[in-house]
């Protein structure tokens, strides 16, 4: 059984969710014709509906069928992203996800000027000129990865592991967001500003400081995010 045929079961399960085919309380069709849907064999069917059954987006009740759970009873959060991702707009999800950010990563930038070794800041000034060597540059593709790779590396060094696992499901769907602010030179040229200032903060070891450092960044995320002309939409 091929995984990528299962993974592609998977997402077809949930845009089909995601579309209203299959809304929040509503059976699956049956065995065959779910896997004639999907046009993949019913091993890969039933797999698929395994994953997302351990997921908790699905339930099934023997005897009776395969039901569509309520999205709040779902606990994967790359479902969640997903089904999000095709039920709102970029701008809405954009901000949805600034707020869990701020949650997490301001106070992971405390933790991380506490914990951080120098091999951390290494990296995090490595992440900084490779950001500043891409805006001048306007190569958008290589600003992102380098902004998405300087969170990533304050997740890491908080030295809990539990905060970048919690982010790590939501990579995907960050990048596919932030790729519209960070084509936007005045954007990243604030960014820039942001991540220096939470660097310094973190680097002298000065925990308020790089809390409120990134709490800032993350406001000016969000009014830049807000900002984003309907276009994007």
């Amino acid at each position: 059984m091929s995984t990528d045929l299962v993974h592609r079961a998977i997402d077809d399960i949930l845009r089909r969710i995601s579309s209203g085919q299959f809304p929040a309380g509503s059976a699956l069709p049956p065995e065959d014709e779910l896997a004639n849907l999907l046009k993949v064999s019913r091993l890969t069917m039933r797999e698929a509906v395994k994953v997302l059954k351990d997921r908790r987006v699905l339930d099934v009740i023997h005897g009776r069928g395969t039901f569509v759970l309520p999205l709040e009873e779902w606990t994967d959060l790359s479902s969640i992203a997903t089904l999000l991702t095709d039920r709102v707009s970029p701008k809405e999800l954009g901000l949805q996800l600034t707020q869990v950010r701020r949650m997490l990563e301001v106070g992971a930038a405390g933790l991380a000027a506490g914990n951080r070794s120098e091999e951390d800041l290494a990296r995090l000034e490595q992440d900084l000129r490779a950001y500043e060597q891409a805006h001048d540059a306007d190569d958008v593709e290589a600003a992102l990865n380098s902004d998405l790779a300087f969170h990533r590396h304050i997740l890491a060094a908080s030295g809990n592991p539990f905060v970048g696992a919690i982010m790590q499901p939501l990579q995907a769907t960050l990048s596919l967001s932030r790729r519209h602010t960070s084509a936007l030179p005045d954007v990243r040229e604030r960014a820039q500003g942001h991540h220096r200032k939470i660097f310094e903060a973190i680097a002298a070891g000065r925990a308020d400081e790089a809390k409120n450092a990134m709490r800032a960044h993350m406001t000016q995320t969000a009014n830049d995010i807000a900002s984003l002309p309907d276009s994007t939409d």
